[in-house]
């Protein structure tokens, strides 16, 4: 049976998501505002996310949410749980046939999600449901030397994300998108106009960081000044480190991060299912 988030307890909701991922890999912990605010800064959807239950009680929970993105519209799977004693009674697999159902309800050309690299499981239940591997991405921390000897003047100016919009790749994931961004900047090397940026900025403890969504370069030739734009912005923004969240492996922005360095938490993949109308 299931039972949007909208009409259920919403405490017995953040508990089904708690209890689901106490043993996963990375292992996740939220209270009510914590959730909410996933839910909201995401723009996920109270009314399509479900919980499932079994005997009266909540087995597993997905939440959801629709959007177009480039005149492609697209649904994505924010999170997928199952309690652990319920792992045996294929509750994810009813949960994603429901996200698939909403999908094609809903006129959805694409159902999206990311897996971890290490989560065999799951990626194995993902494949046999017809997904297809889009992309790699990768959460980790840029490495910046101390000192940069900055050989180009490089400044930001803010611009609204519907002129970010069209610098996205359709494969950008849902997270990254520049709607979901604090901060979209055009990126300028003295008066040329040469690449876009997207970033929030977060506080933690007694430190600030600034978390890089997007890095697009116009042209390749400009990919070395990757080094002296982070530094640039690391400084105005006044952050303590630079973090990426699902950066494409496969861009030649992120192959100059490497070669910068950079402390790797974990990898995951973009999966994609094409919705066939019936």
């Amino acid at each position: 049976m299931f039972t949007t988030i909208e009409e259920a307890n919403f405490q017995q909701v953040v508990d089904t998501w708690n209890q689901g991922f106490s043993d996963y890999l990375l292992p996740i912990n939220v209270d009510q505002k914590g959730l909410e605010q996933r839910i909201q800064s995401l723009k996920l959807s109270k009314k399509l996310s479900v919980l499932y239950s079994i005997n009266g009680e909540f087995a597993g929970i997905i939440l959801l949410g629709v959007q177009t993105f480039r005149n492609i519209k697209v649904m994505w799977v924010g999170g997928m749980a199952v309690v652990p004693k319920y792992r045996q009674n294929k509750v994810a697999s009813k949960l994603m046939n429901y996200a698939e159902q909403m999908a094609k309800e809903h006129h959805c050309e694409h159902l999206l999600l990311e897996v971890l690299e290490a989560n065999e499981r799951a990626k194995h239940l993902y494949q046999t449901k017809g997904f297809q591997t889009i992309n790699e991405l990768v959460v980790g921390e840029v490495v910046l030397p101390p000192t940069t000897n900055k050989k180009s003047k490089i400044h930001f100016q803010p611009i609204a994300p519907k002129e970010q919009v069209v610098n996205e790749n359709k494969w950008t994931p849902w997270q990254n998108r520049c709607i979901f961004s604090d901060k979209n900047y055009t990126i300028y090397q003295e008066s040329a106009k040469i690449g876009s940026i997207s970033f929030n900025v977060v506080d933690e403890s007694s430190s600030k960081n600034l978390i890089l969504k997007q890095l697009h370069l116009f042209e390749q030739r400009d990919v070395f000044l990757v080094e002296n734009i982070l530094t640039t912005l690391k400084e105005q923004e006044n952050s303590d480190s630079i973090k990426v969240t699902n950066f494409d492996k496969e861009t030649s922005e992120y192959a100059v991060l490497e070669k910068i360095g950079m402390s790797i938490q974990l990898t995951q993949f973009q999966l994609a299912k094409k919705i066939v109308q019936s």
